[in-house]
């Protein structure tokens, strides 16, 4: 039987609300949680992007094997140390939703691959 039965992924997807005048410190800070974060026990993925029609709203894409990987990475020095450097950079609170999912799929390609764009 695999490790994983009855394991529940836990992802997390949060907006943050920047400002102008902070935008080189705040994605140094991205930057700087981003590298801790991904090398947690238990995080698959913690990436950031920014919204394309919006230049300082960004959004926090994570993915942890279970809530408890999520609740350490959150109870961490470095990411305490995070969330004061914030102060003065956010326009706003910021809004998360955590997602407990319990299966997920991967899609096949629906058809074979254009010859351009082998290697």
């Amino acid at each position: 039987m695999p490790d994983d039965v009855g394991r529940v992924t836990v992802i997390a997807i949060a907006d943050l609300f920047g400002i102008a005048a902070g935008r080189t410190e705040l994605l140094a800070l991205f930057a700087d949680v981003q590298r801790d974060a991904t090398t947690r026990e238990g995080c698959v993925r913690y990436a950031f992007s920014e919204a394309l029609d919006e230049p300082d709203r960004f959004t926090l894409i994570s993915e942890w094997r279970d809530m408890a990987a999520l609740e350490a990475h959150y109870a961490s020095s470095a990411f305490g140390r995070f969330q004061h450097a914030l102060h003065g950079l956010l326009a706003r609170p910021s809004e998360m939703t955590i997602y407990r999912v319990s299966e997920s799929l991967r899609p096949l390609p629906s058809g074979p691959q254009d010859p351009r764009d082998a290697d």
